[in-house]
């Protein structure tokens, strides 16, 4: 995929996490691309705290009752609600995990090219606004045939590998860094998770920053949406 086919996949996400949330209030979301295995990458989120998405990656996603997995073919907007029932997901290990970050409900939104699932949007509420209603859950049904339409200009069929003699090589520490900064983390909590002091991680993104040939913060973010899972080679 070119930087130009990636700004294109962040633009799309973006206007479409705007006129989602404008008309359907939302506590957090993510967007994320799907690759052939059916498997989430590269996300992006909103308002969404990266310290609670890293603990989602790391233990929770293979567990998750809506993971796009198990939703390769057939519907396109599955409410928590309807994809375990209430009673269930309370006791469950993702129940704890929902309960544990003040989440009460979750809907995903499937978004599929050629009959196969290309990428996802995670809309969760807190306590505070409690569950989606039925008007909502409409609202997103009529929405996501808009979301599907705009995406035959915007997401690829699949997710391209890059070329191998242009992949970044990276030591195993600043791909721990690169992924923790790319879901949004902040430079203390990659600190707390990775056990380094804050100079240490200062030290590690300028690394990246020249390795990426990017300045700031967000420049890098933006480039590790497309080159992270793809682009990077470790080095020996």
């Amino acid at each position: 995929m070119t930087t130009s086919a990636s700004a294109a996949v962040a633009h799309y996400a973006q206007r479409c996490i705007a006129s989602v949330t404008g008309l359907v209030p939302v506590t957090s979301c993510a967007f994320y691309q799907v690759d052939a295995q059916l498997r989430p990458r590269h996300y992006l989120l909103h308002d969404m705290p990266g310290q609670v998405h890293q603990h989602y990656l790391s233990h929770y996603q293979q567990c998750d009752p809506l993971h796009p997995a198990r939703f390769g073919h057939g519907t396109s907007v599955m409410p928590m609600g309807e994809a375990v029932a209430q009673g269930t997901l309370r006791q469950s290990r993702y129940g704890r995990f929902m309960a544990r970050h003040g989440m009460a409900d979750v809907v995903e939104l499937f978004v599929r090219r050629g009959g196969r699932v290309v990428a996802g949007f995670s809309l969760i509420r807190g306590e505070e606004l409690g569950a989606f209603g039925s008007a909502e859950l409409a609202t997103l049904q009529q929405l996501h045939g808009l979301l599907e339409l705009a995406a035959s200009g915007n997401l690829p069929l699949q997710l391209a590998a890059a070329v191998a003699d242009t992949a970044v090589r990276l030591t195993q520490r600043e791909r721990e860094v690169a992924l923790l900064l790319r879901d949004g983390a902040c430079n203390k909590t990659i600190a707390r998770l990775l056990d380094l002091g804050l100079p240490t991680v200062k030290t590690h993104l300028q690394h990246l920053y020249r390795k990426f040939g990017v300045n700031n913060r967000t420049e890098l973010a933006s480039r590790l949406f497309l080159d992270l899972a793809h682009g990077m080679e470790m080095a020996s």
